[in-house]
């Protein structure tokens, strides 16, 4: 029956160990940082998604950084609407619907991909018309991408595609694909007004009598650049915002009849996600804004960044870690 206690050795090897446990939880706790953590997650999430985006939509993409504010904005591109003219309906993409004007009858043919508007069935004048103003989608200023499948059954001089009065598409009797864009400027006030028309235009020869051909115009507040059958033909830098959209889009209607086929026609417009925000803890080591840019293949943009791309992150502890974006475009954190 006497109850034992513990000796004095005993309690000095417990209150030991439990010292050494208590320790290492308290460094692992220590050296715990859920905002170092969180911070490269932010980071490496949004280059990843930029890159998805620009992979998924075929259209370059890109993440704007932004140390004085600690955050992170992904920019790319968001299909607005779409045409593809498979019924006299003449529906498009976002409950847009069309109207025909001046056509006698069915003005639909053999398409690119099923059904093709074929303005060649109506006189000269005759037009499809929809309205984009109701949408505030339709916002063009920041750029946009057009692109469309087009059959000319004769060379020449023509307007194809009319959108709101900002972007004009045309063909032109030695084959080639010209584009008119009109900018914007600030005035004297302070105001914004419509600014300067700049033009771009393909090689002779991109378009071929009864054939299909891809075409493409793409406006990042980069570069706008014409693009034949996926192929880069004509670019120009340029950095101003465009105009807002003050008409229609139209197709055909011009003064000059375009004699030919149109079909799958897409636009997209330039968007800016909310910004992504960093923790308190941590800022960009860096001293003025900077930007990754992903190409239409997802891969790092190689004209932009001509060497590895670093987005270097600085803790309140003065410790440094840094994100990657590899050449494919892959990222590492």
């Amino acid at each position: 029956g006497a109850r034992r206690g513990f000796t004095l050795v005993e309690l000095l090897l417990v209150v030991t160990i439990l010292g050494i446990v208590f320790g290492v939880a308290l460094g692992t706790f220590a050296s715990f940082d859920p905002g170092r953590r969180a911070a490269r997650g932010l980071v490496a999430n949004a280059l990843r998604q930029a890159r998805n985006t620009a992979i998924s939509r075929g259209a370059p993409a890109r993440v704007l950084f932004d140390p004085a504010r600690g955050t992170a904005r992904i920019v790319g591109f968001t299909v607005a609407g779409t045409w593809r003219f498979e019924s006299e309906a003449l529906e498009g993409a976002r409950g847009l619907e069309g109207l025909a004007d001046g056509f006698p009858g069915e003005f639909l043919s053999e398409g690119y991909v099923g059904k093709a508007r074929d303005l060649d069935l109506g006189p000269r004048g005759a037009k499809v018309r929809g309205d984009l103003s109701g949408d505030p989608i339709f916002d063009l200023s920041r750029g946009l991408r057009l692109t469309f499948a087009i059959r000319p059954a004769s060379l020449g001089d023509a307007d194809v595609i009319d959108v709101g009065g900002v972007v004009e598409a045309a063909t032109r009797r030695d084959g080639s694909v010209s584009f008119k864009v009109v900018t914007r400027r600030i005035d004297e006030l302070g105001r914004p007004v419509q600014g300067e028309a700049i033009t771009l235009r393909t090689p002779p020869g991109a378009l071929v009598a009864d054939k299909w051909t891809s075409i493409e115009l793409r406006y990042d507040q980069r570069r706008l650049v014409a693009m034949v059958d996926g192929v880069p033909v004509a670019e120009r830098d340029e950095t101003r915002p465009l105009w807002e959209i003050g008409g229609a889009l139209q197709f055909g209607g011009g003064r000059q009849r375009f004699a030919g086929r149109l079909d799958d026609v897409v636009l997209s417009v330039v968007q800016v996600a909310d910004p992504v925000k960093l923790p308190k803890s941590v800022i960009f080591d860096a001293k003025t804004r900077f930007e990754v840019r992903f190409d239409e293949g997802g891969a790092r943009d190689p004209v932009f960044h001509a060497r590895p791309v670093e987005v270097p992150l600085l803790f309140e502890d003065g410790s440094r870690e840094t994100v990657f974006v590899r050449t494919l475009g892959t990222v590492e954190s």
